[in-house]
């Protein structure tokens, strides 16, 4: 009877072991499935290897031992930390849940704490309308329009900015405010360049295998302003909102002023990984028009006008006040 009853408690442990490390290697083998998925897609698709001295596949052999080792959710952290070497404010990684984690922070993003509303609302003299789900704001001013679009993220919202530039039809002028404005869509840019022109104006992104993709921004809208405008940027001015004014700038009425935008050049999608994560990542990319790429460079005004932190708790917007003055002196 204790033999029979000893062979069964072994027997028992046995099977809980051999449980214990099927459900382990089962982790292992996923998180090391995820792993290479992410690693192979962005060494098929990440534009920049090149321009950013990156060394790829010595990421791999630094990264792989942790993927190895990692249990349930740690290889989110692998993944952050393989990502975070690549220094783009484009990459994210998406949780299960959906939500998604930056994997880094572009160091002109500190010009965000330079800028406020309720400082540009002081100077215009009264509240600013609102419209566009809140994505817009907008007054008149010395018959100065001043037009704010705090993002370009996709959505009909941006219908409301053909009102708003008819509402501005007879000033003498145009700031059009896009600091703070994390990018989004290029299409809602687009919508919003469409607004300034009178011929196609062409816009192009290269993949990274090399080849191009090339279209036509054709004029839209009622009619077209073509009063002087100056665009506001600022640090925080990153990604479709760095490409507006780069377009944009082409235009003969334009000037740009502030300080060089956050340097966000690369075109986005989302790519899914084998056990459902997602990771978002450029896979093409923009360039400036004297050819140089947007992605760490930025854009660079036409008038440079640093602001600071200190300045807005001062209730001061130098910039708002060049671009002001830029648009009295044409």
């Amino acid at each position: 009877m204790k033999k029979n009853g000893l062979l069964l408690v072994l027997s028992f442990l046995f099977s809980i072991s051999c449980s214990d490390l099927i459900i382990e290697n089962n982790e292992i083998n996923k998180n090391l499935n995820d792993f290479e998925s992410a690693w192979k897609t962005a060494k098929q698709v990440y534009p920049f290897f090149q321009f950013k001295n990156i060394d790829w596949d010595s990421l791999y052999r630094k990264y792989k031992p942790f993927a190895l080792a990692s249990k349930g959710d740690e290889i989110y952290n692998v993944l952050f930390d393989l990502f975070c070497e690549l220094k783009d404010g484009h990459i994210e990684i998406h949780t299960e849940g959906g939500f998604p984690v930056p994997t880094y922070l572009w160091p002109r993003d500190i010009d965000r704490k330079s800028f406020s509303q309720i400082v540009v609302s002081n100077y215009i003299g009264k509240q600013l309308k609102l419209t566009g789900k809140n994505n817009i704001s907008y007054e008149i001013f010395d018959n100065i329009g001043y037009i704010y679009l705090s993002t370009f993220e996709e959505g009909s919202w941006i219908n409301n900015f053909d009102n708003i530039l008819d509402y501005m039809k007879n000033t003498n002028g145009l700031i059009l405010d896009v600091r703070n404005n994390g990018g989004g869509s290029g299409t809602t840019s687009d919508f919003v360049i469409s607004r300034f022109i009178k011929q196609p104006m062409q816009e192009k992104m290269i993949y990274a295998d090399g080849h191009i993709k090339q279209w036509l921004i054709q004029p839209g809208g009622s009619f077209t302003y073509t009063n002087q405008v100056v665009i506001l940027v600022n640090g925080s001015s990153f990604s479709a909102a760095e490409l507006l004014p780069e377009l944009m700038r082409q235009l003969s009425n334009v000037t740009i002023v502030g300080s060089t935008t956050g340097g966000g050049g690369g075109s986005n999608d989302i790519y899914t990984l084998p056990s459902g994560k997602r990771i978002k990542m450029p896979n093409s990319y923009f360039t400036r028009l004297d050819g140089k790429l947007i992605e760490w460079n930025g854009i660079v005004p036409d008038i440079i006008v640093e602001q600071t932190e200190a300045d807005k708790i001062n209730g001061r917007d130098k910039q708002l006040e060049i671009a002001r003055l830029t648009l009295i002196q044409k």
